[in-house]
């Protein structure tokens, strides 16, 4: 791009003065193309977990603290605190985005270098889940804005429920070590549904409005969530479905 650019500009303005200027440096701009090219596929391709880790560590760690974060205010009974933590997230959301293009370059690379092709697998699973941990993002953000609404209304918040939320950050954490492993996984997948499971116990015990919708929200999160481990839209309904309605 750099090449073809710098030629653009010089033909513009070089051949009034310099007849015959557009073969050569066409010709030069495709050689230094195809060099360019070679050394960043061939001879020196980027690492590219190495480049989706450094964007996706620092992003999936702050979801993930955050979420811990609203599950302690919850307990606590600390409105100021969720309000922090909601704020926080807002800002967070250009980090998802960065992670999308780390991915997306990452993927590139793997798809077009020989040397990367091997880290396929792990880049393709980033990839396809992506889009789900996105919406995952942005549907817990809606549950910690009802956190908030559940503390600032004094509503009952049995135990059930900030472990949920608690279980939820774990899942995430999991679910980007297992990645990054190239494993199956299996453990942010258990982790998620436990998650489930201890928010339908809250809404079988005392809890008001707020705190019901707060169970709604983890459970759209957490289908997101199984979405991005990989597992099949109709599956993941029935996993959560199925998890919410046992202790």
């Amino acid at each position: 791009m750099t090449q073809a650019g710098g030629t653009a500009v010089l033909i513009a303005t070089l051949t009034p003065a310099t007849p015959d200027l557009e073969l050569p440096r066409t010709i030069n701009a495709l050689v230094g193309g195809l060099v360019g090219m070679f050394v960043v596929l061939v001879l020196a391709p980027l690492n590219p977990l190495r480049t989706v880790r450094r964007v996706a560590d620092p992003t999936l760690d702050l979801f993930a603290r955050q979420i811990t974060a609203s599950a302690e205010a919850l307990a606590c009974g600390d409105a100021p605190r969720a309000e922090e933590v909601l704020d926080r997230m807002r800002d967070a959301e250009s980090e998802l985005d960065r992670l999308d293009e780390a991915i997306s370059a990452a993927h590139e690379v793997v798809r077009l270098s020989p040397v990367r092709w091997r880290r396929r697998r792990t880049l393709d699973a980033y990839r396809r889940g992506a889009e789900h941990m996105d919406r995952a993002f942005r549907n817990s953000r809606a549950l910690v804005r009802r956190i908030g609404t559940t503390l600032r209304s004094r509503e009952p918040v049995p135990p059930d429920l900030p472990a949920a939320v608690e279980r939820f950050g774990e899942a995430i954490r999991l679910l980007h070590r297992e990645f990054l492993d190239a494993r199956e996984p299996v453990q942010a997948r258990e982790r998620v549904l436990a998650a489930v499971r201890h928010a339908g116990a809250a809404c079988r015990q005392d809890i008001g409005f707020s705190g019901t919708i707060v169970v709604s929200q983890l459970r759209t999160a957490a289908n997101d969530l199984l979405r991005a481990t990989g597992v099949p839209q109709d599956e993941a309904r029935r996993l959560v479905r199925r998890a919410a309605a046992n202790q």
